[in-house]
């Protein structure tokens, strides 16, 4: 166990919980209205200079690069416009064939498979 993962385990979990919701909610706005790992340390989550290390080290560069939050969609719709049933899987689309709505429904079939799909196609099983 390191250090930060001793120090997070002492905190009550109200603590944790209050902490891990202010730092989502700070990142999922650093997503929409974009800007540098700096800027998100520093300015979002108003850390000093001392923090740059500690959070690059916690993969907090990675995530920050990440952002583009219209590119999925970007994808989606190119997915949708060309009718490409092989990418759907990986961009969350209802396995139907032909349907490129969300999936939102999954069940596991009667072979041991797994079907996702959207509300239209979700087989209700009682």
């Amino acid at each position: 166990m390191t250090d930060l993962d001793k120090l997070v385990e002492e905190c009550p979990y109200e603590t944790k919980l209050a902490v891990t919701a202010w730092v989502m909610k700070h990142i999922v706005e650093h997503a929409h209205d974009s800007g540098s790992f700096r800027y998100l340390i520093y300015e979002r989550l108003g850390f000093g200079l001392d923090a740059y290390v500690p959070l690059y080290m916690a993969g907090g560069m990675e995530i920050s690069n990440e952002f583009d939050m219209e590119r999925i969609d970007n994808i989606r719709a190119k997915v949708r416009e060309e009718k490409i049933d092989a990418l759907k899987p990986l961009l969350g689309l209802c396995d139907e064939p032909g349907c490129f709505n969300g999936a939102g429904r999954g069940w596991t079939t009667e072979d041991g498979g797994y079907r996702w799909t959207c509300s239209e196609h979700w087989e209700r099983k009682e």
